[in-house]
């Protein structure tokens, strides 16, 4: 591959993104944890954001099931001692078990300050620094990026084992990014998607433009055989899910003529995801020409869902927060 068909990283001034710590970056990744917690490997539940603790707010509490309450203080500036203090009081005012401070740049005293908190704390305790950053290539938008440097000994050795264990990818594994690949950068050409994210090799997510983090488009190869498009509902709640999709299924002989195809309908039982979905015929073993009409396909009807689905989760969403 020649040079000029390669493209090159650039790191974005995070203010560019975010002007104000907490009107603007503080409510994204609330909405966002799940990108937080790929990076820890912890499954994050937000709580609060500006949650109480005495006369002062800890930026956003979270909760995991195992482990339980989780304080994160960010900030858009080095590190400094104000925010380890604020750190430190609110996590005692919360009786937290898992510490998580976001910063653009660690200084190595305070990088160093945690790792002695890992040290010598309980092992129920786990202090987790986290240097952010954003990153674009070319002429796309900007991605975070977060990269943990401080973090307890017992999740460092388990996240080690966990990248020896990785094989290496597979003849498969590389057609199938291959493929989506090229479903990518269609999707990018014709104005699609503003974000794309990768799950596990086999099928790629492409974001929902509403204001409700868990809301997905997925184009999909399945398991079972053959592609499909989806609208996942998969918030943490499972009262919302339900919300959601019943108030879309009073709409449903409108929305399936309007995208002009029936779709398969799945409610949520418990904390399951609820969905919209359509199927048909295709592989990454079919022949190059195929693939390219298996991608138009994807795309025509990707696009036909987010024209018949878009204004109307928006609608709904907007109708929920008000509540």
């Amino acid at each position: 591959m020649a040079d000029d068909e390669l493209g090159r990283i650039e790191e974005v001034d995070l203010r560019e993104i975010w002007q104000d710590e907490a009107k603007d970056f503080t409510p994204w990744l609330s909405e966002h944890l799940d990108l937080l917690g790929e990076a820890l490997h912890l499954d994050l539940k937000l709580v609060e954001v500006e949650g109480e603790v005495g006369p002062f707010a800890v930026d956003i509490v979270a909760d995991n099931t195992d482990k339980g309450v989780v304080v994160i203080e960010n900030q858009l500036e080095p590190t400094d001692h104000r925010h380890l203090g604020q750190l430190l009081t609110y996590a005692a005012g919360r009786d937290a078990r898992v510490l998580i401070w976001i910063t653009p740049q660690f200084r190595d005293q305070h990088r160093a300050a945690l790792d002695w908190l890992n040290r010598w704390t309980p092992e129920e305790i786990e202090v987790y620094g986290v240097e952010v950053r954003a990153i674009r290539i070319g002429d796309s938008l900007p991605a975070p990026e977060f990269k943990p440097v401080a973090f307890p000994n017992e999740w460092s050795r388990q996240v080690g084992v966990r990248r020896r264990a990785a094989r290496a990818p597979s003849v498969d594994d590389r057609r199938r990014n291959e493929f989506f690949q090229a479903l990518i950068d269609e999707a990018r050409e014709r104005g699609l998607t503003r974000e794309v994210t990768t799950k596990a090799i086999q099928y790629q997510s492409f974001l929902c433009p509403v204001s409700r983090s868990g809301v997905n488009y997925i184009a999909a190869l399945r398991q079972q055989g053959g592609v499909a498009v989806y609208l996942q509902i998969g918030t943490r709640d499972a009262v919302l899910n339900s919300r959601i999709i019943n108030s879309l299924a009073e709409s449903r002989d409108a929305i399936e003529a309007e995208m002009g195809f029936e779709a398969e309908w799945s409610a949520p039982n418990g904390r399951a995801r609820a969905f919209i979905s359509t199927a048909a015929e295709g592989s990454i073993d079919d022949p190059e020409e195929r693939q390219a009409e298996v991608r138009t396909w994807l795309l025509d009807t990707l696009e036909a869902m987010k024209s018949a689905l878009d204004w109307r989760l928006q609608e709904i969403v907007a109708g929920l927060d008000a509540e």
